[in-house]
């Protein structure tokens, strides 16, 4: 299966708690092993179980691609080693890097995959630029839907992405221009608009939150490249 709905102690909202990528998926801890078994059935990476600065919720502080994840200045140093050492054990090139900035709602404010990533115009230029050397692909600031948290209103993979259902059709061009991805407007979870925070996804497959409806998993499925 491509596609699978879970919850997570009752929320919906699986892309709080973590961050899919084409090499790992960072998650929070405490996860029952079936739920985690399903994570990795469905999105066939390496899981690392984490918290950052002690919060659950990893993918508000974390975001990346395959080269790497940044997370907050502030993570511990006891989380950064145990994510390093657990990196080292699957022998994953694959870079966390702690990033000095004042925002710290890293995964709420950076949407990227394996060809760009659309920051916050919160970042600052130069911020963005560090972002861009770090993540290893262009990068470009700028904003959704009117929305600020980039990462909260759209999900993006290396086969397609999904965005907030009042991006305008001038914003959609510039997304895949910049992705190089088709991107399609859709919700999750009966209707939430914010559909970043309402998955986990990454190129072999998507797990939603269970409260999505079938018609959105049809128009996620298509978004995100699983159908045909």
């Amino acid at each position: 299966m491509h596609i699978e709905r879970l919850d997570f102690e009752n929320s919906p909202y699986l892309g709080v708690f973590g961050v899919a990528t084409d090499k790992v998926l960072l998650v929070r801890e405490g996860l029952q092993e079936k739920k985690l078994n399903v994570l990795r059935e469905v999105l066939k990476v390496p899981i690392i179980e984490t918290s950052i600065m002690k919060s659950r919720i990893v993918g508000i502080f974390a975001a990346g691609n395959s080269n790497a994840i940044v997370v907050p200045y502030y993570i511990w140093d006891t989380e950064l080693e145990r994510i390093n050492a657990a990196l080292r054990e699957y022998d994953l090139d694959i870079r966390i890097e702690p990033f000095l900035s004042k925002l710290t709602a890293l995964g709420n404010l950076i949407l990227a995959n394996d060809k760009a990533a659309l920051v916050s115009a919160k970042f600052t230029r130069e911020e963005a630029k560090q972002l861009e050397d770090i993540l290893g692909v262009e990068v470009e600031r700028g904003i959704i839907a009117e929305f600020h948290a980039v990462g909260s209103v759209g999900v993006v993979t290396n086969k397609g992405g999904l965005v907030h259902p009042e991006t305008t059709e001038e914003e959609l061009e510039w997304l895949r221009d910049l992705f190089k991805v088709d991107i399609y407007l859709g919700t999750a979870n009966q209707g939430v608009p914010f559909v970043g925070s309402c998955m986990l996804a990454n190129s072999f497959g998507v797990v939603v939150g269970h409260l999505t409806t079938g018609p959105e998993i049809v128009k996620i499925e298509e978004a995100l490249g699983f159908l045909g």
